[in-house]
């Protein structure tokens, strides 16, 4: 059985997808193909290349939450406000632990999204970093990156969970929707960059939920992640902290169905 994973956008929040990788490592779980957006082409870039959820949990724990002055670095700005991106790509030239698709450990595609042509792109061959980058855009915090003649932004525009690139290699998928929940504060006024945010999460909301319908999904897991906006970076161990009753559900849901050795 071929089991594929597809881990999905939602910035700060994507660091969940540790925890679950995790449970994957700890049931000796083979996955033979992933997907990603956003966060999610992130992180399954470094499972993908060999690096176990631990040593990936280790590396993100020492950038955000232990050294601010450098998280602050890897998000230089621009003079129009918006986050530039070559500091994380330099993260990701130092941090990854394989720089091309071909070397892979296991297939990996990401999805970023083509501003002009308003088509998903589907990155699964060459330089792993641009397809990260392009992936990781989020309108109106990144600069869109120019990449072969094209303008991308953020692959969650439209494909938040991308588990239907999947569909045709993989006999059991797993989904991780890390979207999360709003917590809803009576008669607080968003920032106008909330505001942009939120608006983006609810159309990837509203995309996730039409793609449910037909899904071929075996395990869907949506953890609640409340009280974590989207870029807050440094409540990176606070993003673990909401997570014991969800991952154990998905422990029980991978026991149900007879994966791994536990």
């Amino acid at each position: 059985m071929n089991i594929g994973i597809a881990l999905g956008s939602g910035g700060t929040k994507g660091f969940a997808h540790i925890e679950y990788l995790k449970v994957i490592d700890e049931f000796g779980i083979k996955i033979g193909a992933i997907s990603g957006a956003s966060m999610g082409a992130l992180i399954g870039a470094f499972y993908a290349g060999g690096m176990k959820a631990a040593e990936m949990e280790k590396i993100f724990a020492d950038l955000t939450l232990f050294d601010k002055a450098k998280m602050a670095d890897v998000l230089s700005i621009d003079k129009a406000g918006l986050v530039k991106g070559r500091k994380i790509e330099q993260f990701l030239e130092e941090k990854l632990p394989v720089k091309r698709f071909e070397g892979l450990t296991i297939p990996l595609k990401i999805v970023a999204t083509d501003y002009w042509s308003k088509e998903q792109v589907i990155f699964d061959k060459g330089d792993i970093v641009p397809a990260i980058r392009a992936s990781i855009s989020v309108p109106g915090l990144f600069r869109p990156y120019e990449y072969e003649n094209r303008l991308l932004i953020d692959g969650g525009v439209v494909n938040p969970v991308p588990f239907d690139l999947l569909t045709d290699d993989c006999d059991f998928i797993i989904g991780v929707d890390v979207s999360g929940e709003k917590d809803i504060k009576a008669n607080a006024v968003p920032s106008p960059v909330e505001v942009l945010l939120g608006t983006f999460q609810i159309m990837q909301k509203v995309i996730t939920d039409q793609k449910e319908k037909g899904r071929h999904v075996m395990i869907y897991c949506k953890p609640r992640l409340n009280g974590i906006r989207a870029f807050e970076f440094y409540k990176y161990q606070e993003v673990f902290a909401t997570l014991p009753d969800d991952i154990a559900w998905f422990r029980a849901e991978l026991k149900k169905h007879g994966l791994g050795k536990n």
